[in-house]
């Protein structure tokens, strides 16, 4: 009776083993595990800068590339798996190298062609590991979050925080802000990164004088033109009199060393062009209408409805500096004058990322997503926007391919290759199979009919399932609030009436309120707007609210009838601010 006991919980284990083991090598977008693969017949563009292989046999082993040729391979086993790619062309899986990773990302990247990416988050070991064998999200790479340092430490105790920090098996450090005040703690403690094999990744305000104190990746280009102003400059960009960084970033031999100087110290540059300027793009309805189609699939329901609407937003945004807007105002809301100058400074961009690479720099083309960019979309539209600025094709793909897999190589190479990013003998098999050639268009990157990551081809589309819980977003905007109102009183039968509203947080499009009423409203600055109040509103200082029944008589019928006076910000975000009233006064008790 025992051993019959121990037999059925044998089976029942081994059953439950099987299971087991079934579901953590099956999931979400993934089909049968084949051995040897042969694509044969495309046209394979490595990541690398090289040459195209026209007529070429890859040959994929387990999940490794095992072999590039041109012509055919007649080395591969009999009963390897042949696809003929005849007219389709291949590339590197993608690697977006700045992502504010979320985990209900992992699909809408792997769909778009993503197989790597760079978390700036402390991402656990669990879910890293299990990401390089999923085929429902890009193997994650993190950044353990950032190092706790603050500039009163002593060396030793940052010595004692980076080790704190390297306990997390950080991929790449990702600083804080290099400042006048920290860089003394920046760099000791890029040189504790550095000893461990690290590049360091981070914002500065002096591209010359971070470099100067350990940083190998430069977010953002205003690093680059700050240095570049006079004090005076400096002063009135601070003070919000100057709309943009952009206009000081001109061409002359200042820029010129801070480039040769980046170039020697093999210093990556990660400009985010789609957050600072995507909306100028001559493409950016296009854009957003790829990100809406995306965000109307009905399987991607667990996309946070509100990040969405954000996203989509953002796509009329523009980042500026200036006292007179809020800091991302609508493009379609700037005068003509100051569209001209974001125009210039965009000009100025591109012509700096051009010179940056031509002077032997190297570009990553991490998004920031999901914050200013599509998960996923993000990538292709970031590559769109550097063939703007005068990159080519080549060079956008090596920036989102081998430019960003030689980053996370570490600092000086000293963490190896990571086997993502390019095509060859030995890396992990991650790779696209693209209809259309995206060096004769780079938006042909979109245009991709498989996806493969580890020797494995993934199962297109989306599941409902995949994420149930997704996480708030953080508001664009907040709603707005009102301090003082001019005029706060008027007398019933006035004309139409043009009211002042101060206060914080106003918008280019932010709409007054009257008694819930909308009113044109007119923008000059973040915290003044104006409107003006139909004569139909304030006809009457009647009814009197507060009046108990009784005879007719004139006292008390001081104004006692008031119009709601409030600020909305429309939605995404936003919200309504507090109500101020407006008095209206009796005509009787103001003569």
């Amino acid at each position: 009776m025992r051993g019959s006991r121990n037999s059925a919980f044998l089976f029942v284990l081994l059953a439950g083993l099987l299971v087991s083991a079934f579901q953590s090598s099956t999931g979400y977008g993934q089909l049968p595990v084949l051995d040897v693969v042969v694509l044969r017949g495309a046209t394979v563009i490595d990541g690398l800068g090289n040459p195209p292989l026209v007529n070429a046999t890859v040959v994929v082993e387990g999940d490794r590339i095992r072999s590039i040729r041109s012509g055919q391979d007649p080395t591969y086993p009999r009963d390897a798996t042949v696809i003929d790619v005849t007219g389709k062309f291949i590339i590197p899986g993608f690697v977006d190298t700045h992502v504010h990773w979320q985990g209900w990302m992992g699909e809408i990247f792997i769909n778009h062609g993503i197989t790597s990416v760079l978390a700036q988050a402390d991402v656990s070991k669990e879910e890293r590991f299990a990401s390089q064998g999923s085929l429902s999200t890009p193997r994650i790479f993190h950044t353990g979050g950032r190092p706790r340092l603050s500039p009163v430490m002593s060396r030793q105790e940052v010595r004692q925080a980076m080790r704190e920090y390297l306990q997390k098996d950080p991929d790449v450090a990702w600083f804080l802000q290099i400042r006048e005040n920290n860089r003394q703690v920046y760099g000791w403690a890029a040189e504790e990164a550095h000893a461990a094999g690290l590049a360091v990744f981070g914002h500065a305000q002096d591209a010359g004088e971070a470099i100067d104190r350990g940083m190998d990746v430069i977010e953002h280009v205003w690093a680059f033109a700050l240095p570049l102003m006079t004090p005076q400059e400096m002063e009135d960009f601070q003070e919000g009199r100057i709309l943009h960084w952009a206009t000081y970033l001109k061409e002359g031999s200042q820029l010129d060393e801070l480039i040769q100087k980046a170039a020697r110290g093999d210093v990556y540059l990660n400009p985010t062009l789609a957050y600072e300027w995507g909306a100028l793009s001559p493409k950016i309805r296009e854009r957003e209408r790829e990100i809406y189609l995306m965000l109307s699939n009905p399987d991607l329901s667990y996309f946070p409805k509100a990040r969405g609407e954000l996203l989509l937003h953002r796509q009329r945004l523009i980042k500026i500096y200036s006292n007179r807007y809020e800091h991302m105002p609508m493009v379609s809301k700037l005068s003509p004058e100051d569209l001209q100058v974001l125009q210039d400074a965009r000009i100025n961009v591109q012509r700096f990322i051009k010179d940056y690479v031509q002077g032997g720099g190297k570009i990553i083309a991490g998004t920031d997503a999901p914050g200013v960019a599509s998960p996923g979309l993000g990538i292709h539209h970031e590559m769109e926007l550097l063939v703007e600025a005068g990159l080519t094709p080549m060079q956008a793909l090596q920036s989102s391919t081998s430019w960003g897999a030689d980053m996370l190589a570490g600092y000086q190479g000293r963490r190896g290759n990571q086997r993502v990013g390019s095509l060859q003998e030995g890396n992990f098999a991650d790779l696209l199979i693209l209809e259309a050639d995206p060096l004769k268009d780079i938006a042909n990157t979109k245009k991709i009919e498989r996806v493969m990551k580890g020797g494995k081809f993934i199962e297109f589309g989306y599941h409902p399932e995949f994420f149930t819980a997704p996480p708030s977003s953080r508001p664009l905007t907040q709603a707005p609030e009102i301090s003082a109102i001019s005029p706060h009183r008027v007398i019933e039968g006035s004309s139409d009436l043009e009211i002042i509203i101060e206060g914080a947080g106003f918008l280019t499009y932010s709409v007054v309120k009257v008694d819930g009423v909308s009113l044109a409203t007119s923008f000059e600055s973040p915290r003044r707007v104006r409107a003006t109040i139909p004569a139909s509103l304030m006809e009457k200082a009647l009814p009197d609210r507060f009046r108990m029944a009784g005879p007719d008589t004139k006292v008390g019928v001081f104004g006692d009838r008031s119009l709601s006076i409030s600020v909305l910000n429309p939605p995404p975000s936003g919200g309504l601010s507090n109500s101020v009233s407006l008095m209206i006064q009796a005509e009787w008790h103001a003569h």
